[in-house]
């Protein structure tokens, strides 16, 4: 029998049960009972309690591919704490064929182990929340004497030996510009700019982002307000929810519990300045108001990032342009901006001259001409192999009920003849749509008759919102370079009873 091993710990205070031992005692169980093991998954510091575990999710997927029969774990607690998690997932595996072994939990498919093993995850489930309990009681006591309860303390501030804030004052001076550029005005960009000129990262030695930012600028630890327990983190199911704001008689919030690195009238500024761009009016009526017809469709040719549609303003005068997403949000892409009308221009152009130029359109026609062909003998193919496979499935629901009807029908019997009805009804669906396919007739007028068709919507260049979908349909992927544009090009035929692509 093919095994594989899953083994997880979620801290690094658990060494009694390390990810080596773990796997150590289910290596020694599978000798003993004669598996073969074939592939080992391991999720380091990952809780139990979400499924949000990279090597558990591979694990699953190879269960529904059929590449193992049976899966080892040393308890079943490292499988899952969430009995919702442990049913779903478990079924899953059922499905696959695939059986659960516990190295330190012996149980069978008898009543009483199905039993014991419920039990068992409920004690998991309860022993696990009442520890969050428990440990969120002590960092409350901590939090009440204003001191760090873990993570990574923001931008500016460090932990001394005694857990409480210190200011780093070579971080301090990057937190002090962020919040003295945004109050004179500048956008994150420039905010960016300047901190890269200055060679500043963030905590954890990266490149500031417009998302860091933001939380910097939000952040009542830099004018001296402790705060602790103002979000949710997780939700009922086990699943991380950062967003969802406790109730305020939850939070913990101490004035003067941590050396200011900025005065209170400049975070009240920037406050008043970031609400008002929140909410002005004007810019998300302009920003509305623009289309980006490319969107989705342009990729960077230096790092692969795909671009963005921006809008800027220049001394008066709007602008909007493409941008390398890595530039815009963390500006560790160099390649170019490109103006929006010359962009599309490029792209509209060589959809004109590559699609609809009358000097290309005899071999176009032809080419859709092939692509149907092929398409309709695949299709005919298709449906040879779907009605050989149909008729099989009918000889042996006709057996099924042959045996049922005299007089020998069981559990097993009608669970296979209800599979069988379930397969029949699939491969009918199947044929009916094939046949609907086929039962289109393309001839070249009719193809030049859509392209024409097409080619009129097409060269109502104002209207944006109607062209944007027409250039989605033409466009496969355009790539900036430095020095160059790419544009590869695709065309969709549409028909009433289905779809061909060339």
């Amino acid at each position: 029998m093919k095994a594989v091993i899953y083994a997880r710990f979620s801290s690094d205070n658990q060494r009694e049960e390390s990810i080596t031992a773990q796997v150590r005692a289910c290596t020694e169980y599978c000798k003993n009972k004669g598996y073969i093991v074939t592939k080992t998954y391991t999720d380091e510091a990952r809780s139990a309690l979400t499924d949000d575990r990279p090597q558990f999710q591979k694990m699953i997927q190879d269960a529904r591919d059929g590449l193992f029969d049976a899966l080892i774990i040393h308890k079943l607690d490292r499988f899952a704490r969430n009995r919702y998690d442990s049913a779903l997932y478990k079924r899953e595996l059922r499905r696959a064929g695939v059986k659960i072994e516990s190295v330190l939990e012996r149980l069978d498919d008898s009543p009483e182990s199905i039993l014991l093993e419920s039990l068992l995850e409920g004690l998991a489930e309860y022993y696990s929340k009442n520890l969050g309990r428990e440990a969120m009681k002590g960092m409350k006591e901590t939090a009440l004497q204003a001191k760090h309860c873990g993570g990574t303390p923001p931008l500016g501030l460090d932990v001394n030996p005694e857990r409480h804030y210190i200011i780093n004052e070579y971080e301090a001076k990057a937190v002090r510009l962020i919040f003295e550029m945004y109050d004179n005005g500048f956008g994150y960009d420039r905010i960016i700019d300047e901190l890269n000129t200055f060679g500043y990262r963030t905590k954890r030695g990266g490149p500031f982002g417009k998302n860091s930012l933001h939380e910097i600028l939000k952040n009542e630890k830099y004018i001296g307000v402790y705060t602790f327990n103002k979000r949710q983190g997780r939700t009922a199911d086990g699943r991380k929810n950062n967003r969802r704001q406790k109730s305020k008689d939850e939070i913990i919030r101490i004035s003067g519990a941590i050396p200011p690195i900025i005065d209170e009238d400049l975070f009240n500024r920037v406050q008043e300045r970031m609400l008002k761009r929140k909410h002005n009016p004007e810019k998300a009526r302009q920003k509305a108001k623009t289309t980006f017809l490319l969107t989705g469709q342009v990729f960077c040719g230096v790092c692969g990032t795909a671009y963005i549609g921006n809008t800027a303003t220049n001394n008066g005068t709007r602008y909007s342009y493409y941008e390398c997403g890595a530039r815009d949000r963390t500006r560790t892409c160099t390649n170019r901006r490109i103006r929006k009308n010359a962009l599309e221009g490029i792209v509209l152009d060589e959809i004109d001259k590559s699609i609809f130029s009358l000097a290309v359109r005899p071999a176009l026609v032809n080419k859709i001409i092939d692509f149907y062909s092929q398409f309709f003998s695949q299709t005919n193919n298709e449906a040879k192999h779907l009605e050989k496979e149909f008729k099989r499935v009918q000889v042996a629901i006709n057996n099924l009920l042959q045996v049922i009807e005299r007089g020998q029908a069981s559990e097993a019997l009608l669970e296979q003849l209800s599979k069988r009805e379930q397969e029949a009804a699939l491969l009918q669906q199947e044929l009916d749509k094939i046949e609907a396919r086929t039962a289109i007739t393309l001839t070249k007028k009719d193809i030049e008759r859509y392209l024409e068709d097409l080619y009129e919507r097409f060269s109502d260049k104002q209207n944006e919102e109607l062209l944007k979908p027409l250039v989605q349909q033409f466009v496969n992927n355009v790539t900036v370079f430095e020095d160059e544009i790419e544009v590869v090009l695709k065309l969709f035929l549409v028909t009433n009873g289905g779809g061909g692509g060339s």
